[in-house]
C-alpha cells in the first residue's frame, strides 16, 4: 500500500531544524498527485512561509473530507496532507463533509491534529466565523460539492457560498484554494471555481496558481 512508503514527521518538536516541508512533499506526495501536484506545491510554499513567520498556530479548514484513503490521483488526499504538514508546524486542522463515512476515514488515517466533522460546509464555516470572532483562517481549501461538467453552476455556486460564509475569517495573507477546474478549448474555464474566480477578480486579487486547482492569497 502507498501509505507504507510515507515516512511521517513526528511531533513538531521532533522536526529537524531548518527542514522544509516542501522537500518532503516533493519526494513523497507530488509523484502520486498527477494534475494536482503543482497546485498543492503552490499551496504548501505559501503555507510554509506563513508558518515560519506568523509566530502562532496555523488554522487550516478543508471542506470535503477524504472519502477513500489512498485515492491520490483522483482526489488528492488533502486531509492527509494537511495532517502531515501539522507534523512539522503547529496547526489546527478542520475538515468537514456531509457524509459521516468521510469523517470515519479521516479519523482512521490522518494525524490527530486533523479534526473531522460531518455536516453542511456552508453552515460549518458560518458557525466557525461566529464562534471564533473572525479568527484568521490561514488556508481555506474548498472541495466539497461534486462537480458535474454538464451542469457546473450548482457546484460553483456552492463554493461561492462557502467563501461568503468564511469571509470574516479571511484576512491579509489568507490562502484560498478550490479543486477541480477545467480549461476549455476557447480559453474559457469551468469547474468548481469559475464563479469564485469572478469574485476574486472584483477584489483585484489574481490567482497565484491556475490549473486543476485555483489558488489565491489575499
Amino acid at each position: 500500500m502507498l501509505s507504507k512508503l510515507f515516512k511521517r514527521f513526528g511531533k513538531q518538536d521532533d522536526a529537524p531544524a531548518g527542514k522544509s516541508f516542501l522537500a518532503h512533499y516533493d519526494s513523497t506526495f507530488a509523484p502520486h498527485l498527477g494534475v494536482r501536484a503543482g497546485g498543492f506545491r503552490a499551496i504548501f510554499e505559501l503555507l510554509e512561509q506563513r508558518a515560519q513567520s506568523a509566530g502562532r498556530p496555523m488554522l487550516i479548514v478543508d471542506t470535503g473530507g477524504m472519502r477513500k484513503f489512498g485515492n491520490w490521483a483522483d482526489d488528492g488526499q488533502s486531509s492527509y496532507q494537511w495532517g502531515e504538514f501539522a507534523g512539522m508546524y503547529d496547526c489546527e486542522v478542520h475538515t468537514v463533509d456531509p457524509d459521516p463515512q468521510a469523517a470515519q476515514v479521516v479519523r482512521a488515517h490522518c494525524r490527530p491534529e486533523v479534526q473531522a466533522h460531518s455536516g453542511d460546509s456552508v453552515d460549518f464555516l458560518y458557525q466557525m466565523a461566529r464562534k471564533n470572532g473572525g479568527r484568521q483562517i490561514d488556508l481555506l481549501y474548498l472541495d466539497s460539492f461534486d462537480f458535474d461538467a454538464e451542469n457546473p453552476f450548482p457546484s460553483a455556486m456552492h463554493h461561492v457560498k462557502e467563501l461568503i460564509a468564511a469571509r470574516p475569517c479571511l484576512h491579509k495573507g489568507s490562502i484560498v484554494a478550490i479543486d477541480d477546474n477545467l480549461y476549455l478549448a476557447d480559453g474559457g474555464m469551468t469547474g468548481r471555481g469559475y464563479l469564485a474566480m469572478q469574485w476574486f477578480e472584483h477584489l483585484n486579487i489574481a490567482p497565484v496558481h491556475r490549473g486543476h486547482q485555483l489558488v489565491w492569497q489575499l
